[in-house]
């Protein structure tokens, strides 16, 4: 029988990524995003390449949605082998540039809220040895300018994962959270055309293929000892700074490394 994974976020970046290599070692998906069009393009793409894969068209806030899907995917599958949970947006403004107390929580409710719905509503269809892959981000360790509810919601998924993971250990259920960098991806590429002046002035970001960055990814994501995941050279050398300098050291290095308003 066929092992199943449900990947949110999945018709594009990381997520399509992550889908392609999983389907090539025998996995039957279930790629979930809000588009359908994206969706219906994705899974005929991964059908080309003799993957069995399904498209389930869903918003990652919207717990009706998301309980409907689960209904579904018990019916169909029975259970999860492995749950991805990739789904996530970027906005690039300064905390005082926003209109509304709506717009900054929108962020933080697909980013972070999308990301503990999902967990709560999918885990059920976990057993014993089945895996469970939050996607977080570098910036989930650092805080930027520019990117404030970014960097808030990235940084409760990965305390949010430490918690679910230690929940889950009796249950045989691995859990991981990964922390890539920057990737060539649309959402990139998107987030650089709509940054404000002031940040574009940096130093042009390095990008890792996103194929690269999933295959680093699911190669670390492997039994229960290893839950924090750097696949990212940029991040891990960030990683290792906050251990070896005091935070003041840390936070003047970064201060001259990063743009600022």
């Amino acid at each position: 029988m066929k092992k199943t994974a449900l990947i949110t976020g999945g018709s594009s970046g990381l997520g399509y990524a992550l889908a392609e290599i999983l389907g090539k070692e025998g996995y039957q998906l279930i790629i979930m995003a809000r588009n359908q069009e994206k969706i219906t393009k994705a899974v005929a793409s991964l059908t080309a390449m003799n993957i069995t894969a399904k498209g389930m068209a869903c918003d990652i806030t919207d717990e009706a949605g998301l309980k409907k899907s689960f209904e579904q995917i018990k019916s169909e599958y029975g259970q999860l082998d492995y749950l991805i949970l990739n789904a996530g947006v970027v906005t690039t403004k300064l905390l005082a540039d926003y209109t509304s107390a709506s717009e900054m929580k929108k962020d933080l409710e697909i980013d972070l809220w999308g990301t503990i719905l999902s967990t709560y509503i999918f885990s059920p269809l976990l057993k014993s040895g089945s895996k469970l892959l939050m996607i977080s981000s570098g910036f989930g360790i650092m805080g930027a300018a520019g990117y404030s509810m970014y960097c808030a919601a990235k940084a409760g998924i990965i305390n949010f994962g430490e918690s679910i993971r230690r929940e889950m250990l009796n249950k045989n259920i691995n859990v991981y959270v990964a922390c890539p960098g920057d990737m060539d991806t649309p959402q990139f590429h998107e987030e650089v055309k709509n940054a404000p002046a002031w940040m574009k002035k940096e130093t042009p970001r390095k990008l890792m293929k996103t194929a690269e960055v999933a295959q680093k990814i699911l190669k670390q994501a492997q039994g229960s000892k290893k839950y924090f995941i750097v696949p990212s050279g940029d991040v891990n050398s960030l990683v290792i700074l906050s251990k070896l300098l005091p935070r003041k050291f840390r936070d003047k290095l970064l201060d001259g490394m990063f743009p600022r308003p």
